[in-house]
């Protein structure tokens, strides 16, 4: 359940700023930072916490009822 929570709380940063990880070392290491365009980076960032938030609420539910 905890998990769930922390992933949750992680979609939601990714949601809320899809940039956060798009500077320092992040720029030379990540491919996506590399490959796509700002606003196409966005929109991932923005999906994946979408997907992160999806992931631990399923956590939660599975953890609630099993």
């Amino acid at each position: 359940m905890v998990v769930g929570l922390f992933l949750i709380a992680l979609g939601l940063i990714y949601i809320a700023k899809p940039t956060i990880f798009r500077r320092g070392i992040w720029l030379k290491t990540s491919i996506a930072v590399r490959t796509l365009s700002e606003e196409n980076y966005i929109r991932y960032m923005r999906g994946l916490g979408a997907v992160i938030v999806l992931v631990g609420l399923g956590l939660i539910i599975r953890a609630a009822f099993f």
